[in-house]
């Protein structure tokens, strides 16, 4: 680890793909750096659901010259965080894990990063730049309604078959909880989907075609429109789109009605971002914030936009950055 004395030329926020990515740039670079990360290598990916196969194929996801091995066609989300930090051990990337980044301080030239560990020991690294590529899967879209807290209810999906033989209601009508509906079905639960719109939308291509024939058979049920009024520990009460009320009985809530990134660090800072869709305002080449020395990297560039910018093309952003930082040092 850096001493706090040390003036270092990035503090890299976030190790996920694009943070990654900018790490192995910098590395090239010959720039000093740290990495640092609130969880472990990929947290972020390892809040996907367990039996994720991923859409893209390995070489759309592989950093620099490591390759992505996979016992499919497609990676599952074991193998790509098994990949990332097969990464950082391979290219001896300056990764610190279990940092939380509570504040940054300063300026271009001169930045004082704050964190914490996961058992409450504080950190200070100081850098001439900064970037913020921490993702924008941190604060669930919560419902709002009497009983969200209690305990038969989540707002991440986790494994399947841990809801076998057990009454699940999924909200939500995009693409993770379409998936998590046909995931659980087919691990033996009983699922019903209540979604505020008539429709479903943003499915893959191969997820429509699939939940629409379990509805059809009568395996999933769907109760489209429909918005939930209240949990309780046995039931949900819905209120239906022609305004009847309707109580389903449930086990489990999996409420999945999208995320939005954690800003704090953005208003620290003041970099400038937009409140609804929570993008903030960066140069679309350089990936330089409106603050001098910050950059923002990865899908928190989308903000809470999340079918823009995937790992695809999020791991792109580092050379780009490291360029101009390099331009401007």
């Amino acid at each position: 680890m850096s001493s706090a004395l040390d003036v270092l030329d990035l503090v890299i926020v976030g190790a996920g793909p694009s943070g990654l990515a900018t790490s192995l740039a910098a590395q090239q670079a010959g720039l000093r750096q740290v990495v640092l990360e609130r969880g472990g290598v990929a947290e972020n990916i390892r809040r996907f659901p367990a039996n994720l196969v991923f859409y893209s194929t390995p070489d759309l996801l592989e950093l620099g010259d490591v390759p992505l091995i996979c016992s499919g066609a497609k990676p599952t989300r074991r193998e790509a965080v098994a990949y990332y930090t097969r990464v950082v051990a391979a290219r001896q990337l300056p990764v610190e894990t279990y940092q939380t980044v509570t504040r940054i301080a300063g300026q271009a030239g001169d930045f004082t990063v704050s964190a914490v560990s996961h058992v409450g020991q504080p950190s200070q690294w100081r850098a001439r730049a900064v970037v913020l590529a921490f993702g924008a899967y941190d604060v669930p879209n919560r419902l709002g309604v009497p009983g969200e807290e209690l305990p038969h209810v989540s707002h991440f999906f986790d494994e399947p078959e841990r809801y076998h033989g057990r009454r699940v209601l999924i909200v939500g009508g995009k693409g993770s909880a379409a998936e998590a509906a046909l995931l659980v079905w087919r691990a033996g639960g009983q699922v019903t989907i209540s979604y505020r719109r008539p429709a479903f939308s943003g499915l893959k291509y191969w997820i429509g075609p699939d939940l629409e024939n379990r509805i059809r058979e009568g395996s999933i049920q769907a109760l489209l429109p429909s918005v939930v009024e209240c949990i309780e520990p046995t039931n949900v009460l819905l209120r239906l789109g022609d305004d009847r009320p309707l109580r389903v009985p449930t086990d489990f809530v999996l409420a999945l009605t999208g995320y939005e990134p954690l800003l704090e660090l953005f208003d620290q800072l003041g970099v400038s971002y937009d409140p609804q869709s929570k993008r903030p305002v960066v140069d679309p080449v350089s990936h330089l914030s409106n603050v001098p020395g910050v950059y923002v990297a990865g899908c928190i560039c989308a903000g809470n936009i999340g079918n823009e910018i995937f790992i695809e093309n999020g791991r792109t952003h580092g050379a780009p950055i490291v360029e101009h930082y390099g331009q401007t040092r």
